[in-house]
């Protein structure tokens, strides 16, 4: 999927410029590009651990289709910003605010991916003398990657804003990740020392769930 993904990125990224005119012209760097860039890097990075789940292929997992839903969300809500128009026609400062958002939920989940390490998978199942990490983000929520990926989408949503990927956000990716936290939970809850290091964080974020 995320290979798909990248690849998505790129023959899009290329398409762009012949439908949808850069409000980037009159400026030395084109910051579309740089954007674009930063979420192929990122794509790339995940695709080290999608490699790592090759080796799960046809054993027993906990997904019920839900990492297919979930990566069908986040291709579908990056590929529609980059196809869609954007409400923006000129440079201003929420292109400034969502590439900030962007890096800083990317930086959140892969904080939290590298906190897992060999722990961490695409895919709900649990492994040989699987444990209970509560450092780093851990320490403040269960769930500090699918934060993360809230937080970039978010500021996907904001930089390249438009109707039609606002919505795919709102309304696939986002309950695509809420339904994928209930039912990897029901795998987790599993684990000695779960259900006490349950009650003490919240889910995706502080103080709201």
């Amino acid at each position: 999927m995320w290979l798909c993904l990248v690849i998505g990125i790129i023959v899009i990224a290329f398409v762009r410029p012949s439908r949808i005119a850069s409000i980037w012209s009159g400026y030395i760097v084109n910051f579309d590009n740089v954007f674009i860039g930063l979420c192929i890097l990122w794509m790339l990075v995940e695709l080290r651990v999608s490699k790592k789940d090759v080796n799960t292929e046809g054993k027993k997992t906990s997904d019920s289709a839900t990492c297919q839903l979930y990566g069908f969300g986040q291709a579908l809500t990056f590929l529609t910003a980059l196809w869609c128009p954007s409400v923006w026609q000129e440079p201003n400062f929420a292109h400034f605010i969502g590439m900030s958002t962007f890096l800083v939920g990317v930086c959140y989940r892969l904080w939290a991916v590298c906190t897992l390490g060999q722990y961490y998978s695409h895919k709900v199942q649990i492994m040989d003398q699987h444990r209970i990490v509560a450092s780093g983000p851990y320490r403040f929520t269960r769930h500090p990657a699918y934060a993360g990926m809230i937080i970039a989408n978010t500021g996907i949503s904001m930089y390249f804003f438009n109707w039609v990927t606002v919505g795919v956000f709102l309304f696939i990716l986002v309950p695509a990740i809420l339904l994928r936290i209930r039912i990897e939970e029901r795998t987790l809850f599993g684990i000695d020392g779960y259900a006490e290091f349950a009650q003490k964080r919240k889910r995706l974020f502080p103080s709201v769930w």
